[in-house]
């Protein structure tokens, strides 16, 4: 049988062996990676294989690049379980499989302006909408619409009719080695939509929270969004935290 070696892209054996040295501690956080002549002559690639995977490996989040620098290992990549919880993080980490989740749409939609901004793309442009209820035995109780830029889909169970059996977070990394490095959640409270009222069954212009999450890669560039709507009276925001 052939090695696997034999069977890997060239920037793969250069990704892998670059981020099993990280994992391992040989290139600890703050190290300057060797440049990518070095990796050239090491490996016996080409130079766009070593800056395909000198991308991937600043897309993951194990490093990032100055200009007139160099690349510089930004650490392990966290254990996502391990992190603190809110009400954003359990939007990115919450499956679908998890909930009563009916799904109510799954396409390529023009983005509306708010989301347009926030991903950071151009007004009138689409993007891929995941959009479902998460119900429980008094009803609905979330309306979830999740919104990726339409390079992010290809190769993804978003437009799956059946529900994701794991969160964004983790169904990004394993499927397209995309670490969403930190999120910006935004709350605020309004009036339903009379769409969003229909769908969560409440009456139209009734009050209800909206927290709005974005994920970014290390590099900043957001790379998703999850918009959940909450009946007002159904939820309550609570936090604990110490008191230094």
């Amino acid at each position: 049988m052939a090695k696997r070696d034999e069977d890997t892209l060239k920037y793969e054996r250069v990704l892998n062996a670059l981020r099993s040295r990280i994992e391992e501690g040989t290139y600890p956080p703050g190290t300057l990676l060797p440049s990518q002549h070095q990796l050239v002559a090491e490996f016996d690639v080409s130079r766009p294989t070593v800056i395909e995977a000198l991308r991937l490996l600043r897309q993951e989040g194990w490093i990032e690049t100055q200009t007139g620098r160099g690349s510089f290992v930004r650490g392990k990549v966290p254990n996502i379980t391990d992190q603190r919880s809110s009400a954003g993080q359990r939007l990115l980490d919450e499956s679908e499989s998890d909930t009563s989740a009916e799904l109510l749409q799954a396409g390529i939609v023009v983005a509306p302006l708010k989301v347009a901004t926030l991903l950071e793309i151009a007004p009138g442009s689409k993007a891929f909408l995941r959009q479902y209820v998460i119900s429980d035995q008094g009803g609905p109780v979330e309306l979830i619409s999740a919104w990726f830029p339409l390079d992010l889909v290809a190769g993804t169970k978003l437009t799956s009719p059946e529900p994701l059996d794991e969160g964004i977070r983790r169904h990004l990394y394993g499927r397209k080695k995309l670490r969403l490095d930190h999120a910006i959640e935004r709350t605020s409270s309004r009036s339903a939509t009379p769409d969003e009222a229909a769908a969560l069954g409440i009456e139209n212009g009734a009050p209800v929270l909206n927290v709005v999450v974005t994920g970014h890669d290390a590099a900043g560039h957001p790379r998703q969004l999850v918009d959940a709507v909450l009946p007002g009276d159904r939820h309550e925001l609570r936090d604990v935290y110490p008191l230094t």
